[in-house]
């Protein structure tokens, strides 16, 4: 017997890349020491998807929850044909007294020059986050945020009021495993992130959701 009908079951989506990810996405974490407990070996969904807009380019920055809520960010940086993972977290102002001192990381937005920063406490819970000391990579630059994700959109004209500004600050360390990001926003308030670079294979498995 012939079947006049075809199957009109949609083909199971694939992920090749960590690049290709959506909200409801999983990845793993390869269970590695480079990693806190609470982030190695773990299993992470993507909650959200959204975008830096610069003047001339943009990042996609997926937020990541582990299990049990945590929050983690990660942007895919590509240079000179290698991938990286650069794994973010948020930290608040009495964790940067206890890191570098207020007082001393105020010298960020005093200075004129680039600025050099030592590290003066490393806490155990932002220990793998952290490098010795971190040098102002570039001068300070805008970015408008989009808590949209835009990779199959054209983006807004630069400066459109549909982006939320923000001045960026970034330093790095020496060895370029680490950095941190500091956002001021408009009316002064300042979002600052620890990050950790890794190779892109240390995400080891990726698993599609409900995403079309």
């Amino acid at each position: 017997m012939f079947s006049f009908f075809k199957s009109k079951k949609k083909p199971e989506r694939q992920l090749n890349t960590a690049c290709e990810l959506k909200s409801g996405d999983m990845l793993q974490i390869i269970d590695s020491f480079a990693y806190p407990a609470w982030l190695k070996g773990q299993m992470l969904k993507v909650a959200n998807v959204q975008t830096y807009q610069y003047e001339r380019n943009s990042d996609t920055e997926f937020v990541l929850e582990t299990d049990s809520g945590q929050v983690v960010f990660l942007q895919i940086e590509k240079e000179d044909g290698e991938q990286w993972a650069n794994f973010s977290i948020k930290i608040q102002r009495d964790d940067v007294d206890s890191i570098f001192t207020l007082d001393e990381f105020a010298r960020i937005f005093d200075e004129a020059g680039l600025t050099h920063l030592n590290t003066k406490n490393i806490p155990k819970e932002f220990s793998h986050f952290l490098a010795q000391e971190y040098k102002q990579a570039e001068a300070p630059y805008v970015a408008y945020f989009h808590e949209k994700d835009y990779r199959n959109l054209t983006l807004p004209r630069y400066q459109d009021e549909s982006g939320e500004p923000c001045e960026i600050i970034y330093l790095e360390s020496p060895q370029g495993s680490h950095s941190l990001n500091i956002e001021v926003w408009d009316g002064g308030e300042t979002e600052i992130s620890l990050t950790l670079t890794r190779p892109i294979t240390d995400i080891v498995d990726l698993f599609p959701g409900s995403a079309t």
